[in-house]
């Protein structure tokens, strides 16, 4: 299964790097798992949370994430 190697910044004060190696069939299931897992404290834990999430993630001018195959 392929590895991803994903970093967002978070929206808060203190430990606002998240860096996490998830595995996932594909991108789009792995962002998904490390939404759950690292980032669904700052969005609502739904489809719409993490509609607004990867919105921010790959956001052209004040991209906050950052996703490699590994």
């Amino acid at each position: 299964m392929p590895k991803y190697a994903i970093a967002f910044i978070a929206p808060t004060e203190s430990a606002q790097l998240r860096h996490k190696i998830m595995e996932g069939e594909n991108k789009e299931i792995a962002l998904r798992k490390f939404f759950t897992e690292e980032a669904s404290e700052f969005y609502s834990n739904d489809e719409q949370g993490f509609y607004y999430f990867k919105d921010d993630f790959f956001d052209t001018n004040t991209s906050s994430g950052s996703i490699i195959e590994i």
